[in-house]
């Protein structure tokens, strides 16, 4: 054998044993680190889906809220039916208990955390929850401007919060006079955050 070497007994050489051992090593390391990058990776999306969720479950709930409050004052009157009429709640009429109120500007500057029923009752569940109320009078020509005085019609919006996060807002006008006093044809303005 004049003319071959071989390569296995020469020190400081290349052996195919210790390199291929050496080689695997590296792809080891470099497949956890690989495998631990995706790990965080679906981690943080999993956690944006459950986040998105409850944020979805929050908006529907506080439409709902929303919905229940703006129906019950739709429901009144445009004026105080009974005494001298007054804007905002009259002496006999509670600042604590719905169940007293009985014309459209008795909600003005109402709001309740955690949300209550008409006869003040907790509804239970909505802790850092406020639904809160803002009754005012319109120019019966433009719509969006506020009027210091009676156009004979009424903006009420219902604003539902959570935890200082605003969910659902709902805009409704009330009419006292014959509709040809009212030239905007719109009657409901729905909106969310």
């Amino acid at each position: 054998m004049i003319g071959t070497t071989s390569i296995t007994g020469l020190p400081g050489q290349f052996r195919p044993g210790r390199l291929a051992s050496a080689f695997s090593m590296i792809e080891t390391i470099v497949s956890i680190m690989i495998v631990g990058g995706l790990l965080v990776v679906a981690m943080n999306t999993a956690g944006a889906a459950v986040t998105g969720q409850q944020k979805i479950g929050d908006r529907a709930k506080g439409m709902l809220l929303a919905e229940g409050l703006m129906d019950e004052i739709l429901r009144q009157v445009y004026e105080e039916p009974d005494d001298t009429p007054t804007f905002g709640r009259e002496s006999s009429e509670s600042g604590s208990n719905r169940a007293d109120y009985d014309d459209v500007d008795d909600y003005d500057g109402w709001f309740a955390s955690p949300p209550e029923s008409k006869d003040g009752t907790s509804m239970s569940g909505y802790t850092g929850w406020k639904r809160s109320v803002v009754v005012e009078w319109v120019d019966n020509t433009d719509l969006i401007e506020v009027s210091g005085s009676d156009t004979g019609v009424k903006r009420i919006t219902v604003t539902v919060t959570r935890d200082g996060r605003t969910l659902a807002e709902l805009v409704a006008l009330r009419a006292g006079a014959p509709p040809e006093r009212v030239r905007d044809p719109r009657k409901v303005f729905m909106s969310t955050e």
